[in-house]
């Protein structure tokens, strides 16, 4: 009588024989460690993220452009506020503390 999905004992030791010397080959190259693959999938992440938010910052920033450009009211809004360029006959005037 046989038993169906019974892997017999002498292939379980060459196959957990087979992957420590796979594992041992890989770090005796200095190629694959396992703490280093996590430590890869770590930084992965953290990039993914610093992509998504920088790709956020750029649709943002093309939102803005945009609105510059169809919006001359906005734009002059935009230089008195973010650059304090003035109007000929405006003058600024800074407020001691």
């Amino acid at each position: 009588m046989t038993q169906r999905g019974f892997i017999p004992g002498g292939a379980v030791t060459l196959l957990v024989a087979l992957g420590f010397v796979v594992m041992c080959l890989g770090l005796a190259r200095g190629t694959t460690t396992i703490s280093g693959y996590y430590e890869l999938r770590k930084s992965q992440e953290v990039l993914r993220q610093t992509v998504a938010g920088l790709q956020n910052e750029s649709d943002q920033l093309s939102v803005e452009i945009e609105r510059i450009r169809t919006s001359p009211s906005y734009a002059r809004k935009v230089l008195r506020d973010k650059y304090h360029l003035t109007e000929a006959n405006e003058d600024i005037v800074f407020f001691a503390d």
